[in-house]
């Protein structure tokens, strides 16, 4: 099933959940991102030749949405059981 066919194929709640997924997604790629910042600033001391880590916007939303599939596949389909219980 292809990306597309696999995006039509989910149902409104299927869409919420994956859109908060991927706000705690977007939370989890900068505090990773500014991790991995503060770790290589430390590595690198004070030396003058280092080059700056910049936290782009492709690398934030290429690992938020690596997060966003990792906790929809994880989570997923329990917070769905979970609704559609709740709903009837």
């Amino acid at each position: 099933m292809s990306l597309g066919h696999w995006l039509n194929s989910l149902t409104f709640l299927d869409h919420v959940i994956i859109i908060l997924f991927f706000g705690l997604s977007c939370l989890l790629s900068w505090v990773t991102l500014t991790s991995m910042q503060t770790w290589y600033s430390k590595n690198q001391g004070s030396d003058k030749y280092v080059k700056h880590f910049r936290i782009t916007p492709f690398a934030f939303l290429g690992v938020a949405i690596i997060y966003t599939f990792i906790i929809y596949r994880l989570i997923g389909p329990l917070l769905r059981n979970l609704a559609n219980s709740a709903l009837g």
